[in-house]
């Protein structure tokens, strides 16, 4: 005790740590963030009774603004370590909320999205869309003759459908079918004509543009489509011979029956045998 009271300064140094040291413990062990508890340092008196009281209470002070500056510091460390964890939580609750959404989503569109074409449904969708072989009134193809519908007839379409018909009266078996120069020219000119429907597609209804766009498609698959050769040899054998004299009885007719049961009369030329 007595030394204490000898050196007053170092007393109160002590003291001042001590108080510092317990406040910072307590804090520490609270949860939460840090909060500074309020500093009353101060008094209502002025002046202190003595000199060496004056001395000894400036002294002091100095001492506790230092503790307390520790203090203050530690409080401020504490409270960036929890501001730390805080946004390394809100991180982490953000990338799990991404992925929760992107499963979320993904689950939704497989419930509700629509399924795929699959089996004959998708094979009757591909052979509804798919263009159409021409029919025998509209195409010839004995002769390779169009029959061209009455909205492609107007004067805007007469010079792609001239050149068009000039190639198919032009095919033979050895220039037809799927990448032949025909197919090529073929294919060329349909697809000048859809550029020209669809420039004129203000002055004809929705079904005269729809019938001819498909009557199109269907003129490019038939230029696609090879000849095949009872087509090509076709017309030759429509053809009547004229060397031939059909008035003049020909071998080839069938023997004629006699009505007499008892005789039968065969005609080979101009004479009637009797049997």
């Amino acid at each position: 005790m007595k030394r204490l009271i000898k050196n007053p300064l170092k007393t109160l140094a002590l003291m001042a740590i001590s108080v510092s040291g317990s406040w910072f413990c307590g804090e520490s062990l609270a949860q939460g963030p840090a909060i500074a508890q309020p500093i009353a340092n101060w008094s209502y008196i002025n002046h202190s009774s003595t000199l060496t009281e004056g001395a000894l209470r400036g002294q002091s002070a100095v001492i506790s603004s230092v503790g307390q500056s520790i203090y203050l510091d530690s409080l401020a460390a504490v409270n960036y370590a929890e501001a730390y964890k805080r946004a390394i939580e809100n991180s982490v609750a953000l990338t799990k909320a991404y992925y929760e959404r992107r499963a979320i989503r993904n689950e939704y569109f497989q419930k509700y999205a629509p399924k795929a074409f699959v089996g004959d449904a998708r094979k009757k969708f591909i052979e509804y869309y798919q263009p159409k072989r021409l029919s025998a009134q509209e195409f010839d193809s004995q002769n390779g003759k169009l029959t061209w519908p009455h909205i492609l007839r107007q004067q805007q379409f007469a010079p792609v459908k001239e050149q068009i018909d000039q190639v198919f009266l032009s095919r033979s078996i050895s220039n037809s079918g799927d990448g032949s120069e025909s197919h090529r020219e073929i294919y060329q000119l349909c697809n000048a004509m859809s550029g020209l429907l669809r420039e004129n597609i203000g002055t004809m209804t929705a079904d005269q543009y729809i019938s001819g766009l498909e009557f199109v498609r269907s003129v490019e698959l038939e230029g696609k489509t090879a000849m095949s050769a009872d087509r090509a040899v076709a017309p030759a054998l429509a053809e009547p011979d004229k060397s031939v004299d059909e008035s003049k009885p020909s071998d080839a007719e069938p023997p004629a029956i006699n009505k007499d049961p008892g005789t039968t009369s065969v005609q080979r030329g101009a004479v009637r045998v009797k049997t």
